[in-house]
């Protein structure tokens, strides 16, 4: 069985090491990441990385982030070079989010299944992060 790697997230409750989950969100299609940290020796889901926001424009590879802690959040990004924030925001209600580009290629690092599946999804080739990129003309 293959070892699950994590990474390190700082925040104002101190230091975990979590696991990352892609997946899509099933209203919408979004990119969708959850973090799971080891308990007891068991994973348990920490939080969502992600937002569903799907009335508000994006790229495939694109997300809006969780507002709880965003800015752990969007350091945890940065720093382990998943993505990048883009200028661009999300708004639902009174809440304002961070849009982040994300690298298909580094989440396969932590969740090489779940990236497999969400690029199936949408017809892009296992090195490309956009849609633009995908194969137009049918495999023979």
């Amino acid at each position: 069985m293959e070892e699950i790697k994590t990474l390190g997230y700082d925040w104002e409750c101190g230091h975990e090491e979590l696991a990352i989950e892609v997946n899509r969100y099933a209203h919408g299609g979004g990119l969708y990441i959850g973090l799971y940290s080891k308990v007891d020796g068991i994973w348990d889901a920490f939080g969502d990385l992600t937002v569903n926001l799907p009335h508000e424009p994006r790229e495939i590879s694109e997300a809006f982030i969780d507002s709880f802690c965003s800015e752990s959040k969007l350091e945890f990004i940065k720093k382990h070079k998943l993505g990048r924030q883009l200028p661009d925001t999300g708004h639902s209600g009174f809440e304002t989010y961070a849009k982040v580009v994300f690298d298909l290629d580094r989440l396969a690092e932590f969740d090489k299944e779940g990236v497999n599946k969400f690029r199936r999804f949408y017809g892009l080739d296992q090195r490309n992060n956009n849609a633009a990129e995908k194969k137009t003309e049918p495999e023979r």
